[in-house]
C-alpha cells in the first residue's frame, strides 16, 4: 500500500497568547517520528510512504487533501499532539470530504493519550497507541488484504474496541537509521542554529522520572539506541550535508556510559558536528560534560522549573537547587552553553514565590531561559490533583478532544493568582531576562555569522511583539 504520512500545519496550536507570536519565525524542524515510520516501512515492508510536512510547506487542510488524492495515497497517517489536535482534525475532515473511503490513521501523543476519545470522531478509522513502527506495518498488511478488523494487532484500535495496551518497540537497535532525504532536509533550521541545515535525533525513548506536570511522551521505561548506532546516524547525516543536531531524547544523559561512548566514537571518527541535548541537573558530572564538549556538544537544556525547594517538591522533580547550581557551573566550565526551563504558577505559589524562578535564573548566569506558566496538562498527576481538589470542575481536556474549538485556553492552577496575573508576571520575567544588558551583550559577542545575527534579530523582534 501507499501511505501518505502528514505533519499538519499548526495555526490553532494550544499555547498562551504571547507564545504564539514568539513561536512564529523561530524556525522549522523535521517531523522525525514520521521520517522514522516511513524509513521503517521502506526497509521492513512492501509498503511505500511519503512524508508531507504541511507545517514547513504552509499547506492548508484542503491542500493536503488534494495532495493525498493527486498522489494516489491508499491510506493517510497523521501524527499530532493534543496541543495540535484541532489542526489534525481539520486535515482529517478535509481528506474525508474528498476521499470518503480512504483509511485514516492517527498516531503520536494525541492517539496515545486519548485513543477512545479520538475515535469518537467518525472521520478517524484507526489509532496507533505507543511506538508506531510495528503496529502501523501490521495494520497496513491487513488493509492490503482487504480486511478492516484489528484483532491481534498490537497497539492498534478502531471504534468499538476496548482499550488495549500501549505498544513499546522491544529493541531500539533494531530501528533503521531515519532517511532524512524523505523530506526537504536543507530547509530545516532553528533560531539557535549555527550551521544550518539542522536536524532532530531521537536516540532514546522514555523517561523513568515522575514529574507531576509531565505526561511522558515516550513512556516511563527508558529505551535507547546503542552508542555505535547513534554515531552511525550522525555520520549518515554528515555524509548528506547536515552537521547540526538537536537531540530530542526526553533524557539524553540517563545512561552515563552510553553518553561517554557516543562522545568517544564521535571524536574517534573525526566528525565535525554541533549538537544540543536535554538533561536533568542530577544526571551530569564534570567528566561527562567535558567529554560532550570535546565531541561537539554546544548546549545543554535543563528542566530546573523552580527557584524554591518547596515548589520542586510539589513538582516531584527529585532535584535540589544546589544540584541545579552545580550542573550549570560544571556545564559552563566545560565550555557548553546553558539553557534552562522555569515555570510559574505552581499549586499554592504566592506572588513572592513566583518571582523566585526569575531571581534564580539570573543568579545562575544562564545563556538561555524558557519561562512558562505551569499548564495543567492532560493525563498528568498535577491535572488529576486539580480535578480531585475541585480546582477544575470538569475534565476540560477530554471535552476539548471531543469538541475542539479555536478559543480553548490551557488551564492553569489559579488557586492564588489568576490567569491574567500569571501572564503579566510571565511577560515581566521574559522581558527582565532577554532585554537585560548582560544577555544582549553576550548574544552580540557570541555571534558566529551574519546569518545567525539575522535569525536572532528576527527572534528578538518576535519576542518583543509577543510581550
Amino acid at each position: 500500500m501507499r501511505i501518505l504520512l502528514v505533519w499538519p500545519a499548526q495555526p490553532h496550536i494550544i499555547s498562551p497568547p504571547h507564545m504564539k507570536t514568539i513561536q512564529e519565525g523561530l524556525g522549522n524542524l523535521p517531523p522525525i517520528g514520521l521520517i522514522c515510520l516511513a524509513t521503517w516501512l521502506h526497509e521492513r515492508s512492501e509498503h511505500q510512504a511519503e512524508v508531507l510536512d504541511a507545517l514547513l510547506e504552509g499547506m492548508s487542510p484542503e491542500e493536503v487533501a488534494r495532495h493525498a488524492v493527486a498522489t494516489g495515497a491508499q491510506a493517510v497517517g497523521l501524527s499530532g499532539m493534543t496541543h495540535t489536535w484541532m489542526d489534525c482534525l481539520l486535515v482529517i475532515r478535509a481528506i474525508r470530504a474528498v476521499a470518503p473511503q480512504l483509511p485514516i490513521i492517527l498516531g503520536g501523543p494525541q492517539a496515545t493519550l486519548f485513543p477512545l476519545e479520538s475515535l469518537e470522531h467518525s472521520e478517524v478509522d484507526y489509532v496507533v497507541v505507543g511506538d508506531g513502527e510495528v503496529p502501523l506495518t501490521s495494520l497496513l498488511d491487513r488493509l492490503a488484504q482487504g480486511r478492516q478488523d484489528t484483532e491481534g494487532l498490537p497497539g492498534v484500535l478502531r471504534r468499538g474496541d476496548p482499550v488495549g495496551t500501549r505498544y513499546f518497540h522491544p529493541d531500539m537497535a533494531d530501528l533503521p537509521i531515519p532517511d532524512r532525504s524523505l523530506t526537504p532536509w536543507r530547509r530545516y533550521a532553528s533560531v539557535v542554529s549555527r550551521r544550518p541545515p539542522t536536524t532532530v535525533v531521537m536516540s532514546s525513548r522514555g523517561c523513568p522520572y515522575r514529574c507531576s506536570f509531565c505526561s511522558t511522551a515516550g513512556g516511563k521505561k527508558f529505551r535507547a539506541n546503542p552508542a555505535r548506532r547513534v554515531v552511525d546516524e550522525l555520520e549518515n547525516c554528515v555524509d548528506l550535508g547536515i552537521r547540526e543536531f538537536l537531540f530530542f531524547d526526553e533524557l539524553f544523559t540517563f545512561d552515563r556510559s552510553r553518553v561517554l561512548e557516543i562522545c568517544r566514537q564521535i571524536r574517534e571518527r573525526g566528525l565535525d558536528v554541533f549538537w544540543d541535548v536535554r538533561s536533568r541537573v542530577d544526571r551530569v558530572d564534570p567528566e561527562m560534560l567535558r567529554s560532550m564538549a570535546e565531541a561537539g556538544c554546544q548546549r545543554v537544556q535543563y528542566g530546573i522549573e523552580s527557584g524554591t525547594e518547596r515548589v520542586l517538591g510539589l513538582y516531584t522533580k527529585d532535584i535540589t537547587l544546589e544540584q541545579a547550581r552545580q550542573a550549570v557551573r560544571w556545564t559552563r566550565e566545560a565550555g557548553i552553553s546553558t539553557y534552562a526551563d522555569f515555570m510559574i504558577g505552581a499549586p499554592g505559589e504566592t506572588r513572592e514565590e513566583v518571582l523566585e524562578p526569575l531571581r534564580f535564573a539570573h543568579s545562575l548566569d544562564l545563556d538561555f531561559v524558557h519561562f512558562s506558566i505551569t499548564m495543567l496538562l492532560p493525563r498528568t498527576p498535577l491535572y488529576a490533583q486539580a480535578l480531585r481538589q475541585g480546582l477544575l470542575s470538569r475534565d476540560v481536556w477530554r471535552e476539548y478532544v471531543l469538541e475542539p474549538t479555536g478559543d480553548f485556553h490551557p488551564p492553569y492552577w489559579e488557586e492564588v493568582l489568576d490567569a491574567s496575573e500569571l501572564e503579566a508576571m510571565l511577560r515581566r520575567a521574559i522581558h527582565s531576562f532577554y532585554f537585560s544588558p548582560r544577555f544582549l551583550w553576550r548574544s552580540l559577542t557570541s555571534l558566529r555569522s551574519p546569518g545567525e545575527l539575522l535569525r536572532k534579530a528576527r527572534a528578538g523582534l518576535k519576542l518583543a511583539l509577543g510581550l
